[in-house]
């Protein structure tokens, strides 16, 4: 929409632009050494609203490639810009994970820009509503009316700057820029298209290696040896920002039977072979699984050397853990990818690659014979993939896992191993609230307990098996321990309703400093997630009174508000599409559905799961950094999980696990960690 109407004077240089469109004039675009530009120089030509509106091309794409780490700014640039009433245009960019900034809309006014070569960046000045507008730099400039994009455009985000919409995301993929003229009669040309500068604090991929070989064996003794074969990666700094493997002198006589499996020092697990290549023998082949590489590996095969994205077929494998006396199913499949499970994670440590063959016969000879590598870049953000809920065993995967109130037992099943363990730590009536307060990923025991007007908190340290006791906080206050920080442990922190206040004891390495930051007010509800995919949890808070999501950035720079949900609904925030994001999500008791905004590209998915009386406990149980969609029954201690690797056939059993585990009145664990708890 716009508020300028067209003057009468303006249309006589109607036939002088009609007669310039076709000049086009191409200027050399210097940027930075560190920064790298990325251009689509096709003409895109900007008919009006009444002709059409949205321009052609809608969108024009750039795919953005090669570059590691993530962003640390982003210019861009219309190149050659013609138009008898720039006010009319109405400018999108949008992002390869969704986020996106409107550049320019309602502004220049009435006047004619000719050969216009306009560059947008946060350091420059805006472009005035009245204009004029010439070739130059300006920052985004918007007036404040409500514009909207026709599809496939997507909503327009509520960033007002550069850096706030795009710094910190990875840069790889398809940029999408969108132009629309929302009013008749004028219209114009972009004749030399568009392009984008971007800066990335990347750094080279770096390799690890292992050059042991791996003999392989069949399936009546199934496991390969070593089992599993490990690399120790050390010195990096960030999260993951790319993964790929590489497989030397692979030989075998019926690579179908492979099934190898990648572990992250995370816990993230991996599927990255598993049914492919057919019957024909492989002899000495490398192979590397990338997931930009063209296609997988057929289900057929042949194998040859090469590089393949991540090749699995069979939903129903199983993969035998080296200290589990029986197999773990696996899930996932063909659905997922390296940056999916792995991109957002701790890269140092052991990563551990499990090979089996699934059959008997054939396995003669059969080895990696030059071992392993892994090529991994960092300086990503962590986002909500740093913590697994009540992952007490370490292994990424969220455990089922009660406390029972009456008597301060903790009840454990241990994913990794399935070893259930009973532990007494607190006492009747004290509060659970475990997390990772140490920072070894593995989530710590913890309660709280309330004397006169004083809240304590103890914590037993897994890392060292010490307990910590902290007092903090007032009796009526929420408990919203979360990573606040960004280093990797949980903090301290309560949220007080009637000053809307949260008050934070950040860990700050091992050197704790207090925080205040006031956001909420009484009878909103308190929520710990990565919302907007930094190190650090945002403030976030949800209002049942209007359905409301009002979400501050950790830097506390910026706000926004999203209504989703009503009343009666529980909030259940997760991480449901694996970009390092908390999803803003709902359950509803009443008719169990799900419904979820997944952050990755604004889309509205979900499904109906549980019934009146059961307790929402979402967490990653199946250890693909995708949050599960769950709930506990405590009539009965069950717990009714779909498995995330198998959503999108969720109708299938296969997608379903039943684990029995509590009983009633014990409080589910996850669900303390996932909520704020009273």
């Amino acid at each position: 929409m716009r508020n300028t109407e067209h003057s009468s004077n303006n249309r006589a240089t109607k036939g002088l632009l009609a007669s310039s469109l076709s000049v086009f004039l191409i200027l050399t675009m210097v940027a930075p050494a560190w920064a790298v530009v990325f251009s689509n120089t096709a003409t895109i030509n900007l008919p009006d609203a009444t002709a059409q509106g949205t321009a052609n091309s809608y969108p024009s794409n750039i795919t953005v490639a090669g570059l590691t780490g993530n962003i640390t700014n982003v210019t861009v640039r219309l190149e050659n810009l013609n138009h008898t009433f720039p006010a009319d245009l109405d400018v999108l960019l949008v992002a390869p994970n969704g986020n996106n900034l409107l550049l320019m809309s309602d502004v220049g006014g009435t006047n004619d820009v000719y050969f216009g070569n306009i560059t947008f960046d946060d350091a420059a000045a805006a472009i005035g509503i009245d204009g004029p507008i010439g070739s130059g730099t300006y920052q985004t400039s918007r007036d404040a009316t409500a514009d909207t994009f026709p599809a496939p455009a997507p909503a327009i985000g509520t960033n007002t700057t550069l850096a706030g919409a795009f710094n910190g995301i990875a840069a790889n993929g398809a940029w999408s820029l969108y132009i629309v003229d929302d009013a008749g009669a004028d219209q114009g040309i972009l004749g030399n298209g568009w392009s984008i500068t971007i800066t990335t604090a990347g750094s080279a991929a770096t390799t690890f290696r292992s050059n042991d070989s791996i003999f392989i064996q069949d399936a009546s003794r199934s496991r390969a040896t070593p089992y599993p074969s490990a690399i120790n990666v050390s010195g990096l700094t960030g999260a993951v920002t790319d993964v790929n493997v590489t497989l030397n002198g692979v030989n075998h006589l019926n690579p179908d039977d492979l099934d190898i499996m990648l572990i992250s020092p995370a816990g993230k697990r991996m599927l990255i072979l598993s049914d492919a290549g057919g019957t024909a023998d492989v002899v000495n082949v490398n192979l590397t699984f990338d997931d930009s590489a063209a296609a997988a590996i057929p289900t057929g095969g042949p194998i040859v050397a090469g590089t393949f994205r991540p090749s699995t077929f069979d939903m129903g494998d199983t993969i035998p853990f080296e200290i589990a006396p029986h197999p773990q199913a696996i899930s996932g499949g063909g659905t997922a990818t390296l940056a999916s499970v792995f991109n957002g994670t701790e890269p140092n440590g052991f990563w551990r690659l499990l090979v089996v063959d699934d059959a008997t016969g054939n396995s003669a000879g059969s080895n990696i014979m030059g071992g392993w590598s892994i090529d991994i870049t960092a300086g990503g953000t962590y986002g909500a993939k740093r913590f697994t809920s009540s992952d007490f065993d370490g292994d990424g995967k969220t455990d089922t896992a009660v406390y029972r109130r009456g008597n301060g037992f903790w009840f454990l099943r241990d994913s990794f191993s399935l070893f259930n363990r009973a532990i007494q730590f607190g006492a009747p009536n004290d509060s659970p609230i475990p997390g990772d307060y140490d920072g070894d990923r593995r989530t710590d025991l913890a309660v709280t307990r309330v004397s006169g007007s004083q809240v304590t908190w103890y914590i037993l340290r897994s890392g060292s098996g010490t307990l910590e006791t902290v007092p903090f906080g007032a009796p009526t206050d929420r408990l919203v321990p979360a990573d606040y920080d960004g280093d990797g442990r949980v903090d301290v922190a309560v949220w007080r309703p009637s000053q809307g206040a949260w008050y934070i004891r950040q860990s700050n390495g091992g050197s704790p400093t207090l925080r205040t930051v006031v956001w909420g007010a009484s009878g909103d509800i308190p929520l710990r997630g990565h919302f907007e995919g930094t190190n650090g949890a945002d403030f976030t808070v949800f209002r049942p009174a209007n359905g409301t999501w009002y979400i501050r950035n950790n830097a506390d720079t910026s706000a926004r508000a999203v209504t989703f949900g009503t009343v009666d609904d529980q909030p259940v925030p997760g991480d449901y599409d694996a970009d390092g994001k908390t999803d803003i999500a709902v359950w509803r008791s009443s008719d169990g559905s799900w419904s979820i905004i997944r952050s990755s590209d604004s889309t509205l998915t979900g499904r109906q799961w549980g019934a009146t009386g059961d307790v929402p406990v979402q967490g990653d149980y199946d250890g693909d950094s995708v949050t599960d969609i769950t709930v506990f029954r405590p009539s009965t201690g069950a717990w009714y999980i779909i498995n995330s690797g198998t959503l999108a056939t969720a109708a299938s059993t296969a997608a379903l696990r039943i684990d029995v585990y509590g009983c009633c009145g014990d409080l589910a664990l996850p669900y303390t960690y996932n909520q704020a708890a009273p």
